[in-house]
Formats: C-alpha cells, structure tokens, sequence
C-alpha cells in the first residue's frame, strides 16, 4: 500500500447535501435502503446479480434488516450490514439508512485495475415536506483516492491495462440524484460503479454500495 492510500485509510470521509423543494401535491411517499447490489457480466458470458442486500422499505413504523456477508466471487464481497427505514405519516418525515462493516471490489485486479475496499460506511436520507437532506460517510478507503471532504457526484476513471484501452470503470462517490423538476425526494448512493462506461470492456454492468431513497409522505 503506498503512502497515500495509508493516509485515505485511517481518514473518516463525510458528505451532506441539503435539497429544498416542495413536494408533488399528488405524491405517495415512501423510502428503501440497502447495503448495496449488484448486476454484471463477465467477459460477456457470465452474468452475476446480487438483489439488494438487506433491503427495508417504509411501510409505516419502522422496518429494521440485517445481512451477513455476502461473497461473489471474482466481483465483490460484502461484509454485515443493516438498514432501517421509518416513516411517519403524521409529519410527512421519512428517514432511511444502511451501514455497512467492510466491502470489497475485487473484479478489476485481473484486468490491471485496483482492488477496492472500504472498512465501514454510512449512507442515510430524511424527508419531510419541506425537502430533503441526505448524508454519508466510509473509513478505511483504498485502492483509490478521494479527498476528505467529497463533492456530490465525485468521479474516478479507472483506466484500462493498455494506454488505448477504453476504463475498466467509472466509479462515483455520493452520488446525488434528485429529479428535475424536484419534488422533494432525493436518492444517493455512496459508491455506484459503472463497468466499461465507454463500451468495450471485460466487464459490463453496475453496481451499489449503500443505497438510500427518500421522498415526503403527503
């Protein structure tokens, strides 16, 4: 492990984003979590898709789930996990979150690509009808780097063996998705990576590390 990544490793990194907007009259609230999910295929034969893991849904109350490590051998590892959704119909609040305690992204080494892992994470979103804020955290990041204080939506290229080779990947931390026009709802995702973004690569698909959806019950 070089210097940098020594550093990234014992860095708590932490990002939030606040979104006003007055929700759609017409909408129906609800909210999911999950400690992450996967859908790729290898070499263009061998298709493996993970659901995702330790799902909850709003569905009034509280709903609380736990997952065990989960290994796809060649692809990813995922270690325990919860998520917890609430929902309160007298406010119009949800709140959702899943954690994770490790993850692994072992399907890039084979194609001169780096091995991804993260030691803990955090990914968590809350609605009411005023708008939306959403937030997370990892420790323990190597493999690549990322700066201390995360933009919403920041990139990494992972380039190809060869310098004319199309990326491995694109992976993106605190991925912010919000629908134009906003109404109030938000969904992020603490890592999605994105196999072959231009086309041509050994491995095709995408997956999900810490996935959170909100959006105001009225």
């Amino acid at each position: 492990m070089n210097a940098m990544n020594r550093q990234i490793a014992v860095v708590l990194a932490a990002a939030v984003l606040v979104v006003h907007a007055a929700p759609a009259s017409a909408a129906t609230g609800s909210g999911t979590a999950s400690v992450g999910s996967v859908d790729v295929v290898l070499e263009g034969k061998k298709r493996i898709v993970q659901p995702p893991v330790g799902q909850c849904l709003t569905s009034g109350g509280t709903v609380q789930n736990a997952s065990k490590r989960i290994r796809l051998r060649g692809v990813a590892e995922f270690g325990d996990g919860t998520t917890k959704c609430t929902a309160d119909k007298e406010t119009g609040r949800i709140t959702v979150e899943a954690t994770g305690q490790r993850f692994e992204l072992n399907a890039l080494p084979e194609y001169g690509g780096p091995r991804i892992r993260m030691n803990d994470y955090l990914a968590t979103c809350a609605t009411t009808l005023n708008g939306s804020v959403a937030r997370m955290q990892f420790s323990g990041l190597v493999g690549i780097d990322a700066p201390k204080e995360l933009t919403p939506n920041y990139t990494v290229l992972i380039p190809g063996d060869h310098p004319d080779d199309p990326p491995l990947a694109k992976v993106i931390l605190n991925e912010i998705i919000v629908p134009s026009p906003p109404d109030g709802s938000i969904t992020l995702n603490l890592m999605h990576v994105i196999f072959a973004p231009n086309g041509g690569g050994p491995i095709t698909g995408e997956l999900v590390v810490g996935g959170v959806y909100c959006t105001p019950l009225v």
